[in-house]
């Protein structure tokens, strides 16, 4: 089964938030484009029925995954979801309106600002995170082990060549969470 740290399942994951972002050149196959939409379609019919949509549900598992006290800056948010800081500003808005984060000043630094996850964002996130999980898992699944090692290593590399050395994505979750089903790169 693809679990949340399965690298296939990151990897895939990955190619969910960046296929928008990416044009098919001249004389190259237009299948990660075309994988991008069914897996964007497949995150939001997964998130719906959670009052969700995929971008909110990128802002409450990346609070998730930077584990306790689910709290980063917006800057943090900004590189790891790899948006606009006024795209962002505005998913936030609609994300505290609802009561699934807070924001507020650091005490440490009143210059900085913290978003930190609410009880109820924790919740909802969590089961996001698992419905999202199951669903990834259930198309990662149908291609077999053996196909399903060779697809996480060769989208490995890819990620690599896009961000530099194996270790360069880590930038992509401020801390992560050791708990294993809600781990999983950018879910």
């Amino acid at each position: 089964m693809c679990g949340a740290r399965s690298p296939a399942c990151v990897s895939i994951l990955a190619i969910r938030r960046r296929g928008k972002k990416r044009h098919v050149t001249q004389g190259e196959a237009p299948h990660p484009p075309r994988i991008a939409r069914h897996l964007e379609r497949l995150a939001a019919d997964t998130l719906a029925p959670l009052g969700l949509d995929p971008g909110e549900f990128d802002v409450l598992a990346s609070l998730l995954r930077a584990g306790p006290p689910h709290e980063v800056t917006p800057t943090v948010l900004n590189e790891s979801l790899m948006m606009s800081a006024g795209g962002l500003t505005k998913r936030l808005g609609k994300l505290e309106e609802r009561e699934l984060i807070t924001r507020r000043l650091s005490s440490g630094d009143r210059r900085n600002l913290l978003v930190t996850l609410t009880a109820r964002g924790k919740d909802l996130a969590t089961k996001a995170v698992l419905a999202h999980t199951k669903a990834t898992a259930g198309i990662v699944d149908a291609i077999g082990p053996e196909a399903r090692e060779q697809l996480s290593d060769l989208l490995r590399q890819l990620l690599t060549n896009f961000e530099g050395s194996p270790s360069a994505g880590e930038h992509e979750s401020p801390q992560r969470s050791e708990e294993p089903a809600l781990r999983g790169g950018d879910v």
